[in-house]
């Protein structure tokens, strides 16, 4: 025979505090969680069980209970916890941004245009930090009576110290609060240019460049907060304008650097760097929803792990990655090398003219946002494509011409950005459908294959120029583009596997596209591990 649950009293709910039920061969006796209420209409039911003569005194199971219920009581239900009121432990968070726990994200921060534009604003406030020293190496490198091969380290430990963030500190987007995580950083990179500005030698620079690319990885934690917060039929849209902060946060830095640089000097470049970043850390704390942490069940160490491992489970990462390693080496070693193309013979341009060659960027810009529309529609595979495309003909023209008639840089600028900007929607769309409680570290994974772009791209191109000039510098960069056309190709859109083009080459129709590997094939019920590419769609698992 079974006792009768005992009964709950009223009050102790109204107070918001647990019970719990302990049962013994004797006696179920009900006890509060934590001190129950002193009001007369507590209750404890002691029913007796009907196996024993002999039941326990209601005393003495209090008693022998009391000793150990503290232990075993199940966590606080929800509804109980907490809402969150400081940053931090000391800093209030704004009553309109903090997280109840008895709402769901999607209701309390309704993703809006303006939280958009933040995330957009942060991205270029932050990435500006890379580009800042472009325009001003000519005049670094005269300021500390360097040559061109010493003053080029510079922009190189930048985008090291940035691939490092993106290695170490991106994926905690998938760990920790992203609020208090993009403040932190934020306002660690505003402390780390006042170093910037205030520079003494080559080598203080670039130690400090370093530390300030490491910290300049905002834009890496919100693109894929975007991704978590935006409906799936505006997914692509909207991380495509958080994108186009990024890009214009690139081309801006150069433009700002070099304009200033030529009418005062280089440092007072760092110190408007630390203004505004002092500035929008201002704004985030007024702006950023305080959104709970993912419970993805790993520590730091594991967090880590698993993005290696992930590169073995996704064929889609890997291909991605791959595109993204090409891109970015051409990008990075394309606008190195041609800031001293335009500062030697036949141009002769001071620090402003080869600064305002960033305005021709803002094409890119503007089309960000169309790609994100025409991305939403179509399968992202098609966009790579034809972004490669366009990059390939703009290294072409810059291969041909760029050393002998300014138009010819122009035409070159503006193709590979538009091209760059689809590529880069197309890319971050793919890699955001594999699995949503990963997408920081799956960002991760694709920023550090560009960093790694970056930075060989810019250290080859380089050395490249100062010991052969522009036309070999724009071989490798045609070659470049043209390995991530092979990439792309090795894989068709509809492919499951790593190569092939099983299920067809129909580009501009998404459909189920099934990634699988080893052990997708023999761990997980002779099934196949499913990279789905469609609107808002997660990962599954497929009978093979």
């Amino acid at each position: 025979m079974t006792d009768r649950p005992p009964a709950i009293a009223s009050t102790d709910l109204e107070k918001g505090y647990e019970t719990t039920t302990t049962t013994t061969t004797t006696t179920t006796t009900t006890l509060p969680s934590y001190p129950p209420s002193t009001s007369a209409s507590t209750s404890i039911d002691l029913p007796s069980s009907t196996h024993h003569h002999h039941a326990a005194t209601p005393l003495t199971t209090i008693l022998s209970r009391l000793s150990s219920y503290r232990a075993t009581a199940p966590p606080r239900d929800p509804s109980l916890i907490p809402i969150r009121k400081r940053d931090f432990g000391f800093l209030p968070i704004p009553k309109y941004r903090r997280h109840d726990p008895n709402k769901l994200v999607e209701e309390e921060f309704a993703f809006t245009w303006r939280i958009n534009a933040i995330f957009a604003t942060a991205a270029t406030v932050s990435v500006m930090n890379l580009y800042y020293i472009q325009p001003m190496l000519v005049a670094i490198a005269n300021d500390f009576g360097v040559d061109y091969d010493r003053v080029s380290a510079v922009p190189t430990l930048a985008q090291a110290g940035y691939g490092c963030g993106i290695l170490l500190i991106s994926p905690l987007g998938d760990l920790v609060r992203r609020r208090q995580l993009v403040m932190i950083l934020m306002f660690l990179s505003c402390i780390f240019s006042i170093g910037l500005a205030l520079s003494r030698s080559v080598a203080m620079l670039e130690g400090i460049s370093f530390v300030v690319g490491l910290l300049t990885v905002t834009p890496q934690i919100c693109i894929p907060w975007t991704a978590d917060l935006a409906p799936s039929h505006r997914r692509a849209r909207a991380m495509s304008i958080t994108l186009t902060g990024l890009i214009f946060g690139l081309v801006m830095g150069r433009l700002l650097a070099g304009i200033i640089s030529n009418f005062a000097t280089w440092r007072d470049v760092y110190w408007l760097a630390v203004g505004l970043q002092g500035a929008m850390t201002v704004v985030l704390w007024l702006a950023l929803p305080d959104t709970p942490g993912k419970d993805i069940g790993l520590s730091y160490p594991g967090v880590l792990l698993s993005m290696a491992k992930m590169m073995t489970m996704y064929p889609t990462l890997v291909q991605v990655c791959v595109i993204a390693y090409f891109t970015s080496a051409v990008f990075a070693g394309f606008w190195t090398t041609l800031t001293f193309l335009m500062t030697d013979s036949p141009y002769h341009y001071n620090s402003l003219d080869v600064g305002l060659f960033g305005l021709l960027g803002l094409v890119g810009v503007v089309l960000a946002p169309q790609w994100g529309r025409i991305v939403d529609r179509v399968n992202p595979y098609f966009g790579q494509l034809v972004g490669l495309h366009i990059d390939l003909l703009a290294m072409i023209v810059a291969l041909i011409g760029a050393h002998l008639n300014v138009s010819a840089i122009c035409i070159a600028i503006v193709l590979y950005d538009v091209g760059q900007q689809l590529i880069q929607v197309s890319n971050g769309y793919r890699v955001a459908g594999l699995d949503p409680k990963a997408r920081a570290r799956l960002n991760g994974c694709n920023l550090l294959a560009l960093f790694a772009g970056q930075t060989s791209g810019t250290a080859i191109m380089t050395k490249i120029y100062n010991s052969y000039g522009w036309r070999p510098t724009g071989g490798t960069a045609v070659a470049f583009v043209g390995a991530g056309i092979l990439a792309l190709l090795a894989r068709g859109p509809h492919e499951a596997g790593w190569v092939g083009w099983s299920g067809g080459g129909n580009m501009l129709k998404k459909k189920k596209i099934e990634d699988k590997s080893a052990n997708a094939v023999t761990e997980r019920l002779r099934g196949r591990k499913s990279d789905v590419e469609l609107r808002g769609s997660t990962s599954e698992t497929v009978k093979a």
